[in-house]
């Protein structure tokens, strides 16, 4: 299975850092967070990151961001989902619950899914 598109779910420091490898590898990245403005500080601080975490700083045009209340049906889109939110079982409890529902509407039933944890 070819990766096209992938939705992080989580901007800080582990989400941030493998949307920053991905984009490197010329894959599309939507970044998603708790607010649009988390996930667009997370992309500017790849674009600012010393040592750089991006080969190519034009790179950066690969990352697309959002928030998980408005954002969240870009999911059905991806080829792979990555989990990287806060170690919070609440948090990670209603993540796992929208992306069930949004399963349930695919077209298709298999997809690739990455939880995170420390």
């Amino acid at each position: 299975m070819e990766i096209k598109k992938v939705v992080i779910i989580g901007s800080g420091t582990m989400g941030s850092g493998i949307a920053a490898h991905l984009c490197n590898a010329n894959i599309p990245v939507t970044l998603l967070d708790l607010k649009t403005e988390i996930s667009e500080k997370a992309r500017d601080r790849i674009y600012k990151s010393r040592p750089p975490l991006l080969i190519d700083k034009s790179k950066i045009n690969n990352i697309n961001i959002g928030n998980i209340n408005d954002d969240f049906n870009i999911v059905k889109e991806a080829d792979w989902i990555v989990e990287a939110v806060v170690e919070r079982i609440d948090v990670k409890h209603n993540i796992y619950e929208k992306n069930i529902q949004n399963e349930k509407r695919r077209c298709y039933s298999f997809i690739k899914y990455l939880i995170n944890t420390n």
